[in-house]
């Protein structure tokens, strides 16, 4: 009895622990589901487009890497992460983890902010719907940098969270032993770090700027010391963030704004294939912005409804709710505006949008007690995890990689694999290697006139895939291209973007016949897409 009288002592002195550190506990639980949730099938999706890009980057020279990315106006930072992580592995699960724990930290940040604004269970709605969205956890399970783009903003959103509620003492000298200097170093080194990975997060320096407005308001008599303190941090953000800015500059020449006309426009179709994923909870394609179907579409209009009671809530925290405020709308009313200059109405640019919308939800939803709050959070948690359970199974990448495997499988040594692009070339090259085609002597070409060379006596796997966003000709159109070669003798599907077509040992054709499409430079597959 001694031994289990000492066990339960010793279990209900680490429950206790648990309860007196809940500022800390509860977080932590929120971003450990979070984690497990993006950890989950985390490498069975293959690399898409971009993520080619981020693979060629990560294995490159660091020299290399630096001028690639300045020259596609990226800023190198998250690629020399990458770097890093490849001297370990470049597995589809590695290359994808720093994105997961970044993704997780997300969940975690919205809990510990929206426990800030408006309670502890507030904190916990925020972060569980971070934690369960499925366009978060997508992003979680993708080798780019947009959920770390997040991760940093909500550190700087934090700071300026601290700063709204105490106006008075974010007003005294840095030097003061009263000034918050965490909260004004949390948000400076969070928001030059975030402009130091994508420009993305220039939205949330204007928000931050507009919010500050509210803050010094609050601060009366000490507003003018305050706009001291806040225009020394401006200074540093843009002493970290100009020098890259200057590069890639000089990198491209100027053209910084070149190669954006892959990017959809504004239409009502647009609009709704970013709001649903981004503020809905729907699931979308990363290659058609379509939206998967929904077991609970009805939750996206609850979590609107939240968010909209959480604002109301927070009237009389009118400093609080313009930082809160202006987080969640200088983003999608400026992309828009941005939008009639330069396309940008792209999911991804709104991904950091979504954590302070879900801590406004959190503060709609944090009020409620006891056994009302229990019954809520758990239907929520419920409805979240339905509604992303389908995202598991959907196709949202090209299944570049089936396409290798049955080729590998399939294709005689010799055969000629004839890709509709160059970009598509370079897709399935990736694959390729992992699957061994290259041992196995299959030939990849993207030009008509060189399989034609190399065909007779061998069979031509002709191959319709897509690789970017933007709509291409038909797969009829392209096959009635290959009409030299024959008749096709086999078609098959490879999931739902690409097309096999074989082609048994057809004769050389007449080379006046032949018609090798030129690139098609709208088609996004190794072309990156201005940093944003």
């Amino acid at each position: 009895m001694g031994l289990f009288a000492a066990v339960a002592l010793r279990l209900r002195g680490g429950f206790d622990w648990l309860r007196d550190h809940r500022e800390f506990t509860v977080p932590v639980a929120v971003g450990a589901v979070a984690l497990l949730l993006r950890l989950h099938g985390l490498g069975d999706k293959p690399f898409w487009l971009d993520e080619v890009t981020s693979l060629r980057r990560a294995t490159a020279s660091l020299p290399d890497l630096v001028g690639d990315s300045l020259y596609n106006t990226h800023y190198p930072t998250y690629f020399v992460l990458l770097w890093l992580v490849a001297k370990i592995g470049t597995s589809q699960w590695l290359l994808r983890l720093p994105s997961a724990l970044c993704g997780a930290f997300c969940a975690a940040l919205a809990c510990v902010i929206g426990g800030k604004v408006a309670g502890e269970r507030a904190g916990v709605v925020a972060g569980l719907l971070l934690a369960m969205s499925p366009f978060e956890v997508q992003f979680g399970q993708e080798a780019r940098s947009y959920t770390l783009v997040s991760c940093l903003i909500l550190t700087a959103l934090f700071g300026m969270v601290r700063l709204a509620q105490q106006p008075a003492a974010a007003a005294l000298p840095l030097t003061d032993k009263g000034a918050p200097r965490g909260a004004w170093i949390g948000y400076t080194l969070g928001t030059a770090a975030a402009l130091d990975v994508l420009n993305v997060a220039v939205p949330w320096l204007v928000a931050a700027n507009l919010g500050a407005f509210a803050i010094a308001q609050a601060a009366g008599a000490s507003r003018r010391r305050f706009w001291r303190n806040w225009i020394t941090a401006q200074l540093a953000i843009l002493l970290v963030w100009a020098p890259l800015v200057v590069a890639v500059y000089v990198s491209r020449g100027g053209a910084v704004l070149d190669g954006a006309d892959w990017a959809p426009a504004g239409t009502s179709r647009t609009l709704w294939s970013i709001i649903a994923p981004v503020y809905l909870l729907r699931i979308s394609s990363f290659i058609t912005y379509d939206l998967m179907p929904a077991k609970l579409p009805e939750l996206g209009v609850a979590v609107v409804a939240a968010a909209a009671l959480g604002a109301w809530r927070l009237r009389r925290q009118p400093t609080l709710l313009a930082v809160l405020g202006w987080a969640v709308l200088v983003l999608p009313v400026g992309l828009c505006l941005v939008s009639f200059l330069v396309p940008v109405l792209v999911p991804r640019y709104f991904a950091w949008g979504a954590a302070p919308f879900s801590i406004l939800a959190g503060a709609g939803l944090g009020r409620l007690r006891g056994p009302r709050f229990a019954a809520v959070a758990a239907s929520l948690g419920a409805a979240a995890l339905i509604n992303l359970a389908p995202y598991y199974g959907y196709e949202t990448k090209p299944r570049w990689d089936l396409l290798a495997a049955k080729l590998a499988t399939t294709a005689r040594p010799g055969d000629v694999v004839l890709l509709n692009s160059y970009y598509a070339y370079s897709m399935l090259s990736v694959f390729a290697v992992r699957a061994g085609l290259d041992e196995r002597r299959v030939k990849l070409t993207w030009q008509l006139s060189e399989a034609a060379q190399i065909a007779p006596g061998r069979d031509v796997w002709a191959v319709y895939g897509r690789t970017g966003q933007n709509s291409r000709q038909p797969a009829g159109d392209y096959q009635q291209s290959l009409s030299s070669l024959g008749h096709a003798a086999v078609e098959h599907s490879v999931g739902r973007y690409i097309v096999l077509w074989r082609f048994r040992e057809p004769n050389g054709p007449d080379p006046a016949a032949l018609v090798t499409p030129a690139p098609d430079h709208n088609d996004l597959s190794l072309r990156d897409e201005p940093a944003r």
